[in-house]
């Protein structure tokens, strides 16, 4: 089992992260003690207290990182997991990662600690109580062999569904696992993908479709290399009869990927984009992604109109939008006033 940095965050450091608020500075301080104390050799007495058993101060068994998307959680993760290495080997992988298992959560916990000192895992979610007990097992395995856990998510542990459906055990878990024993560190501010400049291959049109299409046409036959053409109505049915890790598969194989009139209409079109757009941000040989749309990205699913479940993934798929705006520039395709039609 190999799990390394994407390359996207291969050059990450702590040196390269700009911290833009109080908080992110201080999220910025506890990685760095993190790495520090994990890279500190113990002393003589220590060794000696451990060998005969004796209590100790320990480090907390890892970190919590949290905030809203585009504050550069992943940045510090990538940067926890490169300044460890290659003293620390360090398992890097996506949620998905590991909510795709087949096998028992502590099976698949086990097969780490026997590969990796140090797992980093990428964006937690909370859409799904079956997966949150799968990420509960993993915590608890790595915790018994004493493998620290670096993860990051958009929301706070007592926001996971499990304690919002009542699920008392659980409830009972996050409060002594996650608050107890991880320091939980909040990572606030604005999402710098949408107020810095950040480089972008792709690009998107935001208006009528009389006048996105022939932007998207034109950029069509300007590409070079395979591509593909797809309504969303084609890739919402991609999705659907096509296996995950098999569709993304079919489509790093293109060198440009054109999607006409995104729309969402409910929670399965919002999480079926999510899970391809993470992909194609993660993967090193994404395709060029371009797109139309009637309505901008921030107002395709706003957590501000759902409730309950629908809420969780609509704030889920903020990080989607925010990860669009760092795959593609995203334009009015026609602003009055403004000839330069882009968006901020």
């Amino acid at each position: 089992m190999t799990l390394t940095l994407p390359e996207r965050f291969r050059d990450a450091t702590f040196e390269s992260y700009e911290p833009q608020t109080p908080s992110q500075a201080e999220a910025l301080r506890v990685a760095r003690a993190f790495v520090a104390e994990l890279r500190r050799t113990p002393s003589w007495a220590e060794r000696l207290r451990a060998l005969l058993g004796a209590a100790d101060e320990r480090l907390p068994q890892g970190l919590y990182l949290v905030g809203p998307a585009g504050t550069g959680k992943t940045h510090l993760l990538a940067a926890t997991c490169n300044a460890l290495m290659p003293e620390r080997a360090c398992a890097f992988l996506h949620s998905s990662t590991l909510f795709r298992q087949t096998e028992p959560p502590d099976a698949f916990a086990h097969r780490l600690a026997d590969q990796y000192a140090v797992c980093c895992l990428d964006e937690v979610e909370i859409d799904d109580p079956a997966n949150e007990m799968r990420l509960a097992g993993v915590m608890k395995t790595l915790a018994d062999r004493s493998v620290p856990l670096v993860a990051t998510s958009n929301v706070e542990p007592e926001q996971y569904l499990s304690t919002q459906l009542g699920d008392g055990r659980m409830q009972r878990f996050l409060r002594r696992e996650v608050r107890e024993e991880y320091r939980v560190v909040g990572v606030r501010g604005d999402d710098y993908r949408r107020t810095r400049a950040v480089q972008q291959s792709g690009r998107g049109w935001i208006g009528p479709s009389e006048a996105t299409r022939p932007s998207m046409l034109q950029a069509e036959a300007d590409a070079s290399g395979p591509s593909r053409w797809w309504s969303f109505d084609d890739l919402r049915r991609a999705t659907t009869e096509t296996a995950h890790t098999d569709l993304i598969s079919d489509l790093v194989a293109l060198d440009y990927l054109f999607v006409e009139n995104v729309a969402i209409a409910n929670t399965d079109d919002a999480f079926r984009l999510l899970r391809v757009v993470d992909a194609l941000y993660l993967h090193d040989e994404a395709p060029t992604l371009y797109f139309t749309a009637e309505q901008p990205p921030g107002e395709w699913f706003d957590p501000e109109q759902h409730a309950g479940i629908a809420r969780a993934v609509a704030e889920k798929f903020d990080r989607t939008v925010s990860r669009l705006h760092a795959l593609c520039e995203v334009h009015w395709a026609v602003r009055e006033g403004d000839s330069s039609g882009q968006m901020q």
